[in-house]
């Protein structure tokens, strides 16, 4: 848990890095009056993260564990929302291209994808379960991982025909030079990285943390491909529709 706490304060520095100055986080806060959706968004980081934090207090000293079962609940659900209002950022009636459920969708798919793998790194490479129950844990994260792929890869595709469609004056693929080749790299990365983590997590029950460690490289560097395609399609609605 201080090691998933220490990965959230890292997204978090990142995350304020585009305010200019850090101090500046302060100022969007006081766009809570009209619920901006920055503010929002760190409104929901601050809270998600304290409880997280509390969460993980409690479990090294070993006290409350009723407590304990309710901030579990808490923080899953706080969870769904900080990811839900992240997207809600980047969902503007001002860029077309970003103007759709399909905005959430990825945010939450990345999430569905890189969660449990990550997860699973984790707990081997802290040696936190025994050889049995890491692999029951393994195959309980692969499944997750596996409805994860179907969804993502299914979605992927009806938003890129989506893309597409728009009724807008620039085609979309046409923005960037490399549109129709990073998707398809995104897609077989996430395929490869997602694929040999099941057939692992399937056949090894012992306590090597390197397979999933690569496959979580491959997905994260697949989700971040995906992620640079959704920024440099950006059409704003002066392009026409």
């Amino acid at each position: 848990f201080i090691a998933t706490l220490f990965l959230l304060g890292i997204g978090a520095i990142a995350s304020i890095t585009h305010l200019g100055q850090p101090l500046r986080m302060f100022n969007v806060l006081m766009g809570i009056e009209h619920a901006s959706p920055l503010t929002l968004e760190i409104i929901a980081l601050s809270l998600f993260g304290g409880t997280a934090a509390l969460f993980t207090a409690l479990r090294l000293f070993g006290i409350q564990q009723g407590l304990q079962r309710m901030l579990l609940i808490v923080g899953m659900l706080l969870g769904v929302v900080f990811v839900f209002a992240i997207a809600n950022v980047y969902t503007l009636n001002t860029v077309v291209s970003w103007n759709s459920a399909w905005t959430p969708f990825q945010f939450f798919m990345t999430v569905a994808l890189v969660g449990p793998l990550g997860a699973a790194t984790l707990l081997r490479l802290l040696k936190a379960l025994e050889s049995n129950e890491q692999l029951q844990a393994d195959q309980m994260l692969s499944v997750i991982s596996g409805v994860g792929l179907i969804a993502a890869v299914m979605g992927y595709a009806g938003y890129l025909v989506w893309l597409g469609q728009l009724d807008v004056s620039v085609n979309p693929f046409e923005v960037a030079v490399y549109a129709f080749n990073l998707p398809v790299a995104r897609v077989c990365l996430l395929l490869a990285g997602i694929l040999s983590w099941l057939v692992f997590s399937r056949r090894s029950a012992g306590s090597s943390y390197r397979l999933p460690a690569i496959c979580l490289v491959m997905v994260l560097t697949s989700e971040l491909m995906g992620r640079a395609f959704f920024y440099d399609v950006y059409i704003s609605a002066g392009a026409g529709m």
